[in-house]
């Protein structure tokens, strides 16, 4: 069993059924917890913080950007003259505007989420 210098040597069994255990292992894996720390968390009163907040902001956060770039790009390919026409036949100006909406969205998401 391990290490006998181990301060927590006291057991504690919980009967649940399968669709339990499954929840329960589900959700602390989304707290990025093994089952028994979760729960040792959770009895002590301590509210363990799900990461999948942390990912997707990760995530909005680097879409956010990705779409900033783009649509600078896109701005500074219609502001040359020799090719501004073709951008605009193209329906170029319509997607840059799709940009921006995209852009404050994904920063309103953002904003929403809680750690």
């Amino acid at each position: 069993m391990g290490n006998e210098s181990r301060k927590r040597t006291a057991h504690i069994m919980v009967r649940v059924s399968p669709d339990e255990k499954e929840v329960i292992a589900q959700a602390a894996a989304k707290c990025d917890f093994k089952v028994p720390a979760y729960l040792r968390e959770l009895g002590l009163g301590y509210a363990p913080k799900s990461t999948i907040d942390a990912q997707a902001f990760e995530r909005l956060a680097k879409l956010h950007g990705d779409l900033g770039r783009m649509g600078g790009l896109l701005k500074m390919w219609l502001a040359d003259g020799s090719q501004s026409a073709y951008g605009k036949h193209l329906g170029v100006p319509g997607l840059v505007n799709r940009i921006d909406e995209l852009q404050r969205e994904i920063g309103e998401v953002a904003r929403d989420l809680s750690f």
